[in-house]
C-alpha cells in the first residue's frame, strides 16, 4: 500500500435551523409558543470518553406570570444518542429527583388527592421522529424548575479525529444559547491536538461551546504515533454474564507532505449512469481534479461497451484539462454496455511508463456486468508498488452496486479505498472526500463479528457488541503487509444503552454470536428473553416502550409508591393538565413492499419483436450475400438492469461477421428504465434463441417457441439492494414474436 496525502478545503458543516420548541399552555391556554415561561439558563457539558459522547444538558426554566403554567420541551438528539436520565429539581429544593424507567403507555390520572399524593412533576419520551420530549406540569408562578437531561451519542471517526455534529435548538421565548464545555480523553495511542467547535478551535483536550438554533459540529483531532489502526474497546457489564462493548477503529491520517500524482480516471459512461446523473460525476471529478497537488497529471478513460480516452496522454492537472474531461463526460452519447476490464487495460496503458506512483480513480454505479475481481486485476496488470485503485460507487435511488465484490477485488490487492455513496447524498459526501482517496487498511475482521471491511486512512468505524465473556477482541487485516491488534481498553463510559438500543432476545440466545451463525431456535428466543429484560432494567434509556418519568415527592404516599414503581409495579401518571400535542413527531407514510423491476415477459417480447428482430434481419441479409448456405440457430444472452444492456454473448453460426452484426444489434436495444422509489435493483438475464434459414428465395427468420430451449427464460435475477439473488420465472407463453415475417428480401 502507498500512502499519500490530498489537501482538501472542507466547507462549514452546519446546518442553518433548529430541530426543537419550547412551549407553554395552561388552564384555559391553549399550546403555544413560550410567551410567559422563561429558559432562564441552560448548560451543557460534553465529554468524549473514546468514542462515546457523554452529554448533560441543564435547563432552567421559570414562570414568572401570575398563573401556573405547564412546559413543553422538545429537542433534536445526535444520530445513534440514548437519553439515559432525566431529574428535575424544583425551587427551594435540596437536590434533584431522579426519573425511573416506566412504561411509555402509561395510563394517566388527572388530580390528586390532597395530602395522598401530588402530580408527577415531569415525564421525557423519545419520539416517534427520533426527538426527546419532556413534558413538565405546572410550575407555580414565581417559581422555577431546573430540568437536566443526560443522553449518550457516538462519535464518528473521521478526518484523523471524532466527530459529533448537536442538533440546533429551540429559541422560543428568547432562549440564550446554551453554554458549556467540551472535554475529550481518547483511547491508548492518541492524544488529542485539538478541538474544533464551528468554526472555531482550541488546543488541548478541552474547548468552550455555545449551542444555539444552529448545529454545532465538534471535531477532535487526534495526533496518532501508529501507522496501523488504532483499536478501543469500552464494555459494560450486563446481565447473567453478558456484557456490552464498543469497538472503535481508527485509520492514522498518514499526513505526508504532498508530491506530484498520476491520475488516470475510469469513468462510466453506459446508460445505466443516466440514473445516476452526468453532474454528480463532472462534480466528483472537479472536486477531485482541484485537490491534487501542484504538478499532477491527469487522464481520463471513458467507457460503455467500448472505451476510449480523453486525451491520449497525460496532461497537467489544470482547470482547463480537468475542464476538458468533464466537458467529455457531458457530451458523451449514453450506450450500452459496461466493458470494464477493456477501461483498465487503456488505463494500464496511460500509466505505463510514468514514473512515481499513479492512482487510477473508477467512477461507476457499480454495474460491471458478469465481470469477476479477478479479471479487474489482471487487466490492471501493474505492481501493487506502484499504482492505488479508488472505485468510487455513486448509487442511484435505494440502489447498491451489483458489482461490490469485484471492485473491492483490486482495491485489495493492490491498495486505496472502495466508497459507495447514494447519488442525493454526494454533496454533503463530498466534505469526506479527501479520506475518499486516501489508502486504506483492507480484508478488516473481527472474530466473526459484523464490521466494515476497510478502513481509509484518517477514518474509521464504531461498532456496538453483545457478548458473553471478556472483552477481547482481536483486529485482522492487511495494508502493505498483514497485521493482527488487539483492541486496547479505552476510558469507561455508559456504552450499554448504545448497544441495547437495537437489541432483541436473539442477540442474548444460545447460538447468539459473531455473524454467520445459525439463527436461534423459537424455544432459545424465549429462554433468552429474560436475559434481555435483565440487562434493559440494569440500564434503563428512553427508546421503543421505556419513557422516564419524575414521580411527585409530596404526599404521604409519595415514598411508598416510588419504591413499588422503582421495584417494576405498575406505574399511573398522575397529572393536573392533559399531554400537549409533541412538533417533533414524523409520520412515516404506509410501507409499501417495492415491486420488482425485472424486466417483464411483455416487455421483452416488444424488445424482441420491434428492436432485435428487424436489425438481426439485416444482418442476415448482409450475411447471405457471403454464404447463401449459411442457416442455424443463434442464441441470445443478455444481461439488463438499470435500463441498460449491460452485456451480451451469442452462440451463433461460427460466422464472426454476422455474430458481431447481431451483437451491435442486441446492444442497440433500449430497455425500460426502472423507477427506484416504487421497484427493487434487479437485474435480468434472458436467454433467447433465433433461427435464421432460407427458404427458396425467401430470407426467414423462425422464432423461438414453446418447444424451443427458452424463448424468454429470466433464469437469474441479481438483486443490488441485499439479499440472495431471487429468481422470476415467467409463466409459459407463445412464441414471442408470434407469426410475424420479415420482408421479402430484393
Amino acid at each position: 500500500m502507498k500512502l499519500f496525502w490530498v489537501w482538501f478545503v472542507v466547507g462549514s458543516a452546519g446546518a442553518a435551523h433548529a430541530r426543537g420548541a419550547f412551549e407553554e399552555y395552561g388552564a384555559g391556554i391553549p399550546q403555544r409558543p413560550a410567551e410567559q415561561l422563561r429558559e432562564a439558563s441552560c448548560e451543557i457539558d460534553v465529554e468524549l470518553r473514546g468514542a462515546v459522547a457523554v452529554v448533560e444538558q441543564r435547563q432552567r426554566i421559570a414562570n414568572p406570570s401570575a398563573a401556573p403554567l405547564a412546559a413543553s420541551l422538545e429537542q433534536e438528539l445526535p444520530a445513534g444518542a440514548q437519553v439515559t436520565g432525566l431529574s428535575l429539581r424544583e425551587g427551594g429544593a435540596a437536590a434533584a429527583t431522579a426519573a425511573l424507567p416506566v412504561d411509555a403507555e402509561s395510563p394517566s390520572l388527572r388530580g390528586a388527592a390532597p395530602g395522598v399524593d401530588g402530580v408527577d412533576p415531569a415525564f421525557g419520551a423519545r419520539l416517534p421522529g427520533g426527538g426527546f420530549h419532556v413534558i413538565l406540569q405546572p410550575i407555580t408562578p414565581g417559581r422555577d424548575v431546573l430540568v437536566t437531561t443526560r443522553y449518550v451519542a457516538p462519535a464518528l471517526p473521521r478526518a484523523g479525529g471524532l466527530r459529533l455534529v448537536l442538533p440546533g435548538r429551540a429559541s422560543e421565548g428568547g432562549a440564550a444559547p446554551c453554554k458549556g464545555t467540551v472535554r475529550a480523553t481518547p483511547g491508548p495511542g492518541a492524544t488529542v491536538r485539538k478541538i474544533r467547535v464551528g468554526s472555531a478551535e482550541a488546543a488541548g483536550a478541552a474547548a468552550p461551546l455555545a449551542l444555539g438554533d444552529k448545529d454545532v459540529a465538534i471535531h477532535v483531532e487526534l495526533a496518532i504515533a501508529s501507522a496501523q489502526p488504532l483499536a478501543w474497546v469500552q464494555t459494560q457489564p450486563l446481565a447473567d454474564g453478558w456484557s456490552a462493548s464498543l469497538v472503535t477503529v481508527l485509520g492514522p491520517p498518514q499526513v505526508k507532505s504532498a508530491s506530484s500524482r498520476r491520475v488516470v480516471f475510469v469513468i462510466d459512461g453506459s446508460r445505466s449512469m443516466d440514473l445516476v446523473g452526468r453532474h454528480h460525476v463532472t462534480k466528483l471529478v472537479s472536486r477531485i481534479g482541484a485537490a491534487l497537488p501542484a504538478g499532477s497529471e491527469v487522464e481520463a478513460i471513458l467507457y460503455d461497451r467500448s472505451a476510449a480516452r480523453v486525451f491520449g496522454d497525460l496532461r497537467p492537472a489544470t482547470a482547463e484539462n480537468l475542464a476538458a474531461i468533464e466537458a467529455a463526460v457531458g457530451k458523451r452519447a449514453a450506450q450500452n454496455g459496461s466493458d470494464l476490464p477493456g477501461a483498465l487495460a487503456l488505463a494500464k496503458q496511460a500509466m505505463d511508463g510514468a514514473r512515481g506512483q499513479s492512482m487510477l480513480v473508477i467512477i461507476t454505479d457499480g454495474v460491471t456486468g458478469d465481470v469477476d475481481g479477478p479479471a479487474l486485476v489482471r487487466a490492471i496488470g501493474a505492481k501493487s508498488s506502484v499504482v492505488d485503485v479508488h472505485a468510487i460507487v455513486i448509487d442511484p435511488g435505494r440502489t447498491t452496486s451489483p458489482g461490490a465484490a469485484a471492485l473491492r477485488a483490486p482495491v485489495n490487492v493492490y491498495g486505496g479505498a472502495y466508497v459507495e455513496v447514494p447519488a442525493d447524498q454526494l454533496d454533503e459526501a463530498l466534505s469526506a472526500v479527501d479520506e475518499w482517496l486516501r489508502p486504506a487498511w483492507l480484508e478488516l475482521a473481527l472474530g466473526g463479528h459484523a464490521i466494515p471491511s476497510e478502513v481509509r486512512a484518517g477514518g474509521g468505524f464504531a461498532r456496538p457488541i453483545l457478548h458473553r465473556g471478556p472483552a477481547r477482541f482481536a483486529l485482522t487485516g492487511h495494508g502493505e503487509a498483514k497485521f493482527t491488534i488487539a483492541a486496547a481498553a479505552a476510558p469507561t463510559a455508559p456504552v450499554a444503552a448504545l448497544a441495547l438500543a437495537g437489541a432483541t432476545a436473539a442477540d442474548f440466545a444460545g447460538t447468539a454470536g459473531p455473524a454467520g451463525t445459525e439463527d436461534p431456535t423459537e424455544s432459545e428466543l424465549i429462554l433468552a428473553e429474560p436475559a434481555l429484560q435483565k440487562a434493559r432494567a440494569a440500564h434503563p434509556f428512553a427508546g421503543g416502550d421505556r419513557a422516564l418519568a419524575v414521580l411527585a415527592a409530596a404526599g404521604r404516599i409519595a415514598k411508598s409508591r416510588r419504591d413499588v414503581v422503582a421495584g417494576g409495579g405498575r406505574y399511573e401518571r398522575v397529572i393536573a393538565l392533559d399531554d400537549p400535542k409533541p412538533n417533533l413527531v414524523t409520520t412515516a407514510p404506509p410501507a409499501s413492499r417495492a415491486a420488482p423491476s425485472a424486466i417483464a415477459r411483455e416487455t421483452l417480447e416488444r424488445m424482441f419483436r420491434e428492436q432485435l428482430q428487424p436489425k438481426v434481419y439485416v444482418c442476415y441479409q448482409r450475411a447471405l450475400g457471403r454464404n447463401a448456405s449459411l442457416a442455424g440457430t443463434v442464441y441470445f444472452q443478455l444481461r439488463m438492469g438499470r435500463g441498460e444492456v449491460t452485456e451480451v454473448s451469442i452462440t451463433g453460426l461460427g460466422d464472426p461477421q454476422l455474430e458481431a452484426c447481431m451483437l451491435d444489434a442486441a446492444y442497440l436495444m433500449t430497455p425500460p428504465l426502472p423507477d427506484f422509489s416504487i421497484n427493487t435493483d434487479d437485474q435480468t438475464i434472458a436467454n433467447y434463441p433465433l433461427t435464421l434459414q432460407r427458404r427458396a428465395e425467401q430470407t426467414v427468420i423462425v422464432l423461438g417457441d414453446a418447444d424451443s430451449q427458452s424463448p424468454i427464460d429470466i433464469d437469474a435475477v441479481e438483486p443490488g439492494v441485499g439479499g440472495r439473488p431471487r429468481k422470476v420465472r415467467p409463466p409459459d407463453a407463445s412464441t414471442p414474436l408470434g407469426n410475424l415475417r420479415p420482408s421479402k428480401s430484393p
